[in-house]
């Protein structure tokens, strides 16, 4: 998923037979020829490869946390539902999936980077991350996990407010523009690593483990906290399309519930290293987010 591919991304040839059983391991799985190391992560390894003489990604799933067993559950399920009812943007095709392992097409292109937070990217690679984010609203995906919400916002609220990551009087605020939202299909998961971009070719998304409906514009939101930490300008453009959508309200609520996750998520991190900068940065942004939304609906 991180090279060029030697195919045109809908050149199809039959597809191979399915393997009848269940392979857990990408050595035994048999027309598999592994090829480059792609990315390894504490829950997965990405292979390139060839796959019955087709040019192929691998995922092998490393991790037995119930959590990350889901996830991988959950994006083989979005492959299917992608072939079912294709949507109006490029998805590779599923060619194989086993309880932890699956095979896609290579589609073109490279992540432009592998970091969380990334440098200044190029000011077309942006676009093109804003544009593809912005498509995936168009979408209806079929009866399915896809078409559930992706996860219990108004539980999730609460349980932020409990656990004193979020101040009480923010809460209502939050319910109402999330709650009531006319859900939409989203990514869930925008990072330039996810994210492969080529010349001649629209950027695309990859890795659907966070798939489902979404408030809108929830994309944009978190992929403003992203590339926020080291390019503002991007934030402020994000939030300007959803202005333009009539949904900056919403914007701003995803936006506080993002960076309380983040500021959640990198806790056990600032616990093992001093990362006192980008600390500071995250509770200044959570700071000023949740000031945004007190303006935004009145109750600064």
């Amino acid at each position: 998923m991180h090279e060029t591919a030697s195919t045109p991304p809908h050149a199809h040839a039959p597809a191979p037979a399915p393997v009848d059983v269940d392979v857990d391991t990408l050595d035994r799985l048999p027309g598999w020829q592994p090829g480059e190391l792609l990315r390894e992560t504490d829950k997965t390894v990405t292979i390139s490869g060839r796959w019955h003489g087709r040019d192929v990604v691998a995922k092998q799933l490393t991790s037995s946390e119930r959590h990350w067993v889901k996830r991988f559950t959950h994006e083989v399920i979005a492959y299917r539902a992608f072939a079912a009812t294709p949507p109006p943007w490029p998805v590779p095709r599923l060619h194989h999936a086993g309880r932890r392992v699956l095979i896609i097409e290579r589609l073109p292109g490279a992540s432009p980077h592998t970091d969380r937070y990334p440098p200044l990217l190029a000011e077309h690679t942006v676009t093109g991350m804003i544009d593809a984010l912005t498509g995936f609203a168009a979408w209806r995906p079929p009866p399915g996990p896809l078409s559930t919400p992706a996860t219990d916002w108004p539980a999730r609220i609460r349980r932020y407010a409990a656990a004193g990551d979020l101040p009480d009087d923010i809460q209502q605020p939050l319910l109402e523009a999330v709650a009531s939202a006319p859900l939409v299909f989203g990514h869930g998961d925008p990072l330039a690593s996810n994210a492969l971009a080529s010349a001649g070719h629209p950027l695309i998304f990859i890795d659907y483990e966070f798939a489902g409906m979404y408030p809108p514009d929830a994309d944009l939101a978190l992929l403003g906290v992203w590339l926020g930490r080291h390019d503002p300008h991007a934030e402020q453009r994000c939030a300007q399309l959803a202005e333009a959508d009539g949904s900056l309200h919403r914007y701003r609520a995803m936006r506080v519930l993002w960076l309380a996750r983040e500021q959640r998520l990198y806790q056990s991190l600032f616990d093992m290293v001093d990362d006192r900068e980008h600390r500071q940065w995250l509770d200044d942004q959570s700071a000023n987010a949740i000031t945004a939304l007190r303006r935004l609906t009145g109750r600064s």
